[in-house]
């Protein structure tokens, strides 16, 4: 019932004050009261906030917990208005009455309602970045541009099938190009970064080898296919496997053709459930990240920088994991992506008064500067 009532109040208010949405924001005029200026201004910038909520959730058919909302959206009203103007200012009674124009932001908004489940959303399917390893076989046929593509071409389409969405084979072949000196699948921090660049939450990571022998009547080709898929998010391995597959035909053009599309097919089947028991673990709890923040060590800014973060609606959970020597070491459990979660970081920060710079980010983790 509080619910419905709070929605009701919300989208009821969306009546009573200007709203012009364009390009991704909402110029919202509002009117607040408070017992000085600045608490009259803070008011009228929540009402533009909860105007813009009003907007965004009144053709949507739950929302969780309207409690929830306060906690994780109204408390952080100012975060979400880029520029205001006061229009008129008035003192009545011991009471200011302000009126506001403001700019809210509604691309934000709208990622933080649905972390907090009060938009709709479908968990939809991952987008993966299936690249060759580029580590040269002994045998040269198993380099051959027709054979690495039918491979490629079988991983694609068991995953689309799948529904599974695939970054375009040019940025994969960059991709390739970027990591060609690590000789093995090892490297997983930087594969995660490179993944990452061009929006993949996962990349299947493959290198090739295998044998030919040919027969009195047809060409036999055994295919050896070693693949890791990696969380670029949390720049861990999911899962490794490795599938041989083994084709006849009546040359070796045939026999390696039908190998490669029938391994590029194999090595993607086991990982199938491993691969959608993370993603909707992430997207249920979110992801694991790391933020290191260099120029903190007071256990009382810790805990403000904890509470501010934690306050955040994508933000499941967070906690400091290890602190000395000049800077903190935080955990947080976040639904969203890396550069959503800098955003978010900076917020927090700018409500302390902090002023960050981030000085390097490697997969989960990121380390910023704090500034005096």
């Amino acid at each position: 019932m509080k619910n419905r009532i709070g929605i009701a109040l919300i989208i009821g208010l969306a009546c009573f004050f200007s709203i012009v949405s364009t390009g991704g924001a909402a110029i919202i005029t509002s009117t607040g009261e408070g017992q000085t200026k600045d608490d009259a201004i803070q008011s009228a910038l929540r009402r533009a906030v909860e105007q813009g909520v009003g907007v965004l959730i009144k053709s949507s058919t739950r929302v969780e917990d309207f409690q929830v909302m306060e906690d994780k959206i109204y408390s952080h009203s100012q975060g979400y208005v880029s520029k205001y103007d006061v229009l008129s200012s008035a003192k009545k009674g011991g009471e200011y009455t302000v009126t506001v124009k403001a700019i809210v932001d509604e691309v934000v908004l709208k990622e933080d309602l649905k972390a907090i489940g009060a938009l709709k959303t479908e968990m939809g399917n991952p987008r993966i970045l299936v690249a060759f390893g580029n580590k040269p076989s002994s045998k040269a046929f198993f380099n051959s541009k027709p054979f690495l593509d039918e491979i490629y071409n079988g991983i694609v389409e068991a995953l689309t099938d799948q529904k599974f969405r695939v970054v375009d084979k040019q940025s994969a072949n960059r991709f390739s190009q970027q990591i060609a000196h690590t000789l093995e699948i090892t490297d997983v921090n930087k594969a995660a970064a490179v993944g990452l660049k061009y929006h993949a939450e996962y990349t299947l990571y493959y290198d090739v080898g295998g044998s030919i022998k040919q027969g009195e009547i047809n060409t036999s080709v055994q295919t050896r296919i070693k693949a890791q898929l990696i969380d670029n998010t949390r720049a861990q391995v999911v899962t490794s496997k490795v599938v041989e597959t083994v084709a006849h035909g009546q040359d070796r053009e045939m026999a390696m053709e039908q190998a490669a599309r029938d391994g590029g097919n194999k090595v993607v089947a086991p990982m199938l459930e491993q691969l959608r028991q993370t993603w909707e673990e992430m997207y249920q709890r979110g992801s694991l990240y790391t933020v290191v923040v260099d120029g903190v060590d007071d256990a009382d800014l810790i805990a403000a920088f904890t509470a501010k973060l934690e306050k955040f609606a994508a933000v499941t959970s967070a906690k400091e994991i290890e602190s000395g020597g000049g800077k903190a070491t935080f955990e947080a459990e976040y639904k969203g992506k890396r550069d959503q979660l800098d955003r978010d970081v900076l917020r927090a920060a700018k409500e302390l008064n902090w002023k960050l710079k981030k000085v390097r980010a490697e997969g989960a983790r990121s380390t910023w500067k704090k500034y005096l």
